[in-house]
């Protein structure tokens, strides 16, 4: 609230008009897709994930490290100033959303509040779903959690009601759609069921020896769609980000991963490092 105020002061709105537009993104038309997954080798955790979107949202996405006083440290994602759609906090805690369509809304909070929650307070998957059972969620939508201990799930949301989904194997993963629902009729287009099956086929092959390498190359996997290019819809992957959960290595390609180049991000391991 009081980055909202915040926010609402610097650029001369109110704080009514801020939190109402921030809070409703998504709630009326839902556009972004994803592809998302983590897989533990015996090791250490690994996650990748696409971002999809319009093609002429790009410039709108960021990458920030936010470090605010008596919350978790973390690298986060998102293409709005408050709240983000991905991130990994100092305790190697992962969380990453997909949309899901769903036949209703309710007066509600949106994804944005409950990634940007779940990485400034939570450690461990386990709390992550804790607040996701009690969350008002205001539409559907799939979260990945993933930690460096190996613990991994997908909280299933809908505006009243949510599922957890753990793996059956050593990785797990989530596209548009709940898994034991077919992917919408309408949202056929963004190829929710083919990616799914491809990082199920993908990762099944590679669990063992899963490592950032083969991250990079599953999402950007074009043939079965996870490196998404829609152009005649002008939608897309916008970028990707893989990590390793345990040493806190993440990369990020700024575009479609099968031609953007995946560059380390220190800051976050940097800022650990320092303050050691």
């Amino acid at each position: 609230m009081k980055e909202i105020q915040g926010f609402a002061d610097g650029c001369h709105s109110s704080f009514e008009e801020v939190s109402s537009f921030l809070l409703s993104i998504g709630v009326f038309e839902l556009n972004g897709q994803c592809s998302i997954f983590s897989a533990f080798n015996g090791s250490e955790m690994i996650i990748g994930r696409n971002y999809d979107m319009l093609f002429n949202l790009k410039k709108t996405t960021e990458s920030s490290f936010v470090c605010f006083e008596d919350k978790n440290k973390y690298l986060g994602h998102s293409d709005c100033f408050i709240g983000k759609v991905d991130g990994i906090n100092q305790y190697g805690l992962f969380v990453g959303i997909t949309s899901v369509p769903y036949e209703r809304i309710q007066p509600g909070l949106n994804f944005y509040f409950a990634v940007k929650y779940i990485l400034e307070n939570c450690c461990t998957v386990e709390e992550g779903i804790e607040v996701l059972k009690g969350f008002p969620s205001s539409v559907a939508n799939n979260y990945l959690l993933a930690d460096s201990s190996g613990k991994m799930a997908v909280v299933e949301i809908t505006p009243n009601d949510y599922n957890v989904r753990f793996p059956t194997n050593n990785y797990i993963h989530c596209t548009n759609h709940h898994e034991n629902t077919s992917a919408c009729e309408s949202w056929n287009w963004s190829k929710s069921k083919e990616r799914f099956e491809t990082l199920e086929l993908r990762l099944k092959e590679n669990v063992n020896q899963i490592n950032l390498s083969i991250a990079q190359s599953i999402m950007s996997e074009t043939k079965g769609h996870v490196c998404l290019n829609l152009k005649e819809h002008n939608f897309g992957t916008l970028f990707s980000v893989v990590a390793n959960l345990n040493t806190l290595d993440v990369r990020r390609a700024e575009g479609q991963p099968n031609r953007a180049k995946y560059i380390s991000d220190r800051r976050l391991i940097d800022a650990i490092l320092k303050e050691r």
